[in-house]
């Protein structure tokens, strides 16, 4: 057998400091964002996660060699013999003696993954204060908590909680670039808590009703609310879970169809199965393009109290039949994913909600246990054992493991995927609340392990920046801190951004079908770079709410600017009739703050930039009609050239009523010969 070392050059990247600001992040299909000359490309990286559903039996999953005698003797009715045509398996012998296992031989496909460089063991992996509920047990493992009192209650999940930083505002929002759900899960009906974001939204699609063809045709739980907890009781709380099937508004299912039929399976064989269907599916997704990064797929069955074996024939019964059917599809799914040429983008892991008791219960079967196996395949994974056996010896007084043979918290195990195969930075760990749990070293072939130096925060470029202004001319006096909307009243704010004509010559085509009650009027957006002022990174047009928020295209508060890295940028507002203005400080879009105009006469860059309403609020100066930087003759030019226009969108209507009259004149001349910073005058 030829297999590699996986202590050999073995690399713990759980500390160290990264340079964020000077890596490009990555994002699909953008060709000025490209990968660094020595990162791998983790843009496809896909992760797949199995959930073995009702607590599978690692003992007679896993068996230590040189503690058979104790096994047997714990498990005289559902222990598998060592030797026989019907016997365990043996692992891998080149292993230390103690470090030595046998396999259920209904994992021949394991072990040939094994002896390929494909799979792996992690032993005795678990959380602290397991607990026994099937249920609750789950939802720990999918929300990234544990039994103690201040991990036992997330609301969300982790995976959501990954996704939901490493793709922020993709949620229902598929954008050219990344036109996929983030998330698909496949084989359980009910929405899994782990799609669960900080904002409780389940940010997947959950595909059912699977078809013959193989592709789930039920899209469920697409951009609507996160699911109602009807109260704190753990009853309570199971029936909220129960009913927490999402209403769709299908925003995805055109995308998974074409990408369905777009795709492909090799002539690979699989087996006749649920969880094959599932895995075959995820296969013919990603060969049609799919750039869904985790998947989760499910195989129920596990929760084995009695009948667990076939009497007098230990090797075969409901455990066997998992087992196989779990292993089989597995290396059916990679063998498909080898011969389509996708192998090297995906890695599979899969895990149980807890273990079985290592004493048998006398039905031919087990009840609950504690700690159990996890298993990772792929072509990018590092063959071998990573922990030491159990120790059949060290039991509780119920027969379980004693908890104290803990050896790896599952979180480390999917902070070392989604780090050092996905490669989310430690910012990204910390928002998944993994940051705490570190990095378990030759999990994954040294080749692929994302090194901290390209680490990425979103595999979209984008940042998020809020920002408030006032429009002097639309200012609202009576009320204070805030803006008539009078514009919008009359019907008269177009559908269509203004600022495609000189000298902004624009070309965004940001577009509404309607125009929300709170809109005053369309700004005009422009990032700047730090270092260099007079270098624009992006423009966009957004609206102005009447409190001087700064919306998107939606209503929501705040602006989205796509194909940008995160940073530290200055901001311009432009507007029809007021002075154009930059922000006096960077605004690091990593600390998702909201600048403010309105509150500070030194918000703005220069001198005297931002006019003092005299109630403690400051806004953009009025009067700049032709919109150049400056409050000058030409001004006045054009709006007496202009009076009388009556019901207009016109830029000399400068105090936003749909007017052109001598309340305008008036904004002029109070404000002649007002000069806006040079860096943005047109």
């Amino acid at each position: 057998m030829k297999r590699r070392d996986f202590l050999k050059n073995s690399l713990t990247i759980g500390s160290g400091s990264y340079l964020l600001s000077q890596l490009p992040f990555r994002s699909f299909a953008t060709p000025e964002m490209l990968p660094l000359a020595l990162c791998p490309d983790i843009n496809d990286r896909v992760l797949v996660i199995i959930f073995l559903k009702g607590g599978n039996d690692g003992v007679n999953t896993i068996i230590p060699t040189d503690q058979h005698d104790i096994y047997m003797g714990h498990r005289p009715g559902i222990g598998i013999p060592i030797t026989g045509s019907n016997g365990l398996i043996e692992l891998d012998n080149t292993l230390a003696l103690a470090d030595q296992v046998h396999l259920n031989p209904s994992m021949a496909s394991f072990k040939s993954m094994y002896e390929n460089g494909h799979a792996r063991i992690i032993q005795s992996v678990g959380y602290p204060d397991i607990n026994g509920s099937h249920f609750k047990s789950t939802d720990l493992w999918w929300s990234g908590g544990d039994g103690t009192a201040a991990n036992n209650s997330f609301s969300n999940g982790w995976v959501g909680r990954f996704l939901g930083t490493t793709f922020p505002g993709l949620y229902g929002n598929p954008i050219m670039e990344f036109q996929d759900p983030l998330g698909i899960q496949l084989g359980d009906r009910k929405p899994s808590l782990g799609y669960h974001d900080h904002n409780d939204s389940y940010l997947a699609a959950n595909l059912s009703q699977q078809e013959p063809g193989g592709l789930y045709d039920q899209i469920q739980g697409i951009g609507t609310p996160g699911h109602q907890v009807l109260g704190s009781s753990e009853y309570e709380q199971q029936i909220a879970y129960i009913m927490d099937v999402e209403n769709s508004t299908s925003v995805y299912a055109q995308r998974i169809t074409e990408v369905f039929n777009a795709g492909t399976n090799s002539a690979t064989i699989y087996p006749a199965t649920d969880l094959a269907n599932q895995l075959k599916t995820v296969a013919k997704l990603i060969s049609g393009g799919s750039k869904t990064k985790v998947f989760m797929v499910h195989l129920g069955g596990f929760d084995n109290h009695a009948q667990q074996v076939q009497a007098g024939t230990p090797h075969i019964g409901k455990h066997a039949e998992l087992l196989s059917d779990l292993f089989n599809s597995t290396k059916a799914f990679h063998e498909d994913l080898t011969n389509l040429g996708l192998e090297q983008k995906v890695v599979t892991s899969s895990f149980s909600e807890f273990g079985r008791q290592v004493i048998e219960n006398g039905s031919l079967g087990t009840d609950h246990g504690t700690l159990g196996p996890m298993f990772l395949f792929g072509s990018a994974i590092e063959p071998g054992m990573t922990g030491t056996n159990l120790d059949l010896s060290d039991l509780t007084s119920g027969g379980k493991p004693s908890e104290t043979q803990l050896q790896y918290d599952y979180r480390q195990v999917f902070r070392t995927l989604i780090q050092s195969w996905l490669g989310a930075s430690d910012s990204v760990s910390q928002n998944t609340l993994f940051d705490a749990y570190p990095i378990i070293p030759g999990l994954l072939a040294s080749n692929v392990i994302v090194d901290p130096s390209c680490y990425v925060d979103t595999y979209v470029a984008q940042i998020q920046l809020q920002a408030k202004v006032f429009l002097e001319g639309f200012y609202n006096h009576e009320s204070g801190n805030s803006m008539l909307k009078i514009l919008n009243e009359k019907n008269l704010i177009p559908l269509d951004q203004p600022y495609n004509v000189a000298p902004f010559n624009y070309a965004g085509t940001e577009t509404v079908e309607n125009i929300r009650w709170n809109v005053v009027d369309w700004v005009l957006l422009e990032l700047r770079d730090e270092s260099n002022l007079n270098t624009i990174i992006a423009r966009q047009a957004a609206f102005l709410n009447i409190d001087g928020n700064i919306m998107d295209l939606n209503g929501a508060t705040g602006i989205t600017f796509r194909n940008v890295n995160a940073g530290s940028y200055h901001l311009v507002v432009y507007h029809r009739n007021h002075i154009a203005i930059i922000s006096k400080d960077a605004i690091n879009s990593r600390d998702n703050i909201s600048y403010d105009f309105t509150k500070d006469l030194n918000s703005a860059y220069g001198t005297n930039q931002v006019k003092d309403m005299g109630d403690g609020s400051f806004a953009m100066y009025a009067g700049d009609f032709d919109i150049n930087g400056l409050n000058d003759i030409s001004d006045y030019n054009a709006w007496n050239n202009n009076t009388a226009e009556i019901e207009q969108y016109i830029n000399i209507d400068g105090d936003g009523n749909g007017i052109v009259n001598n309340q305008d004149f008036n904004l002029w001349k109070k404000n002649q010969n007002q000069t806006g910073d040079p860096l943005i005058q047109q």
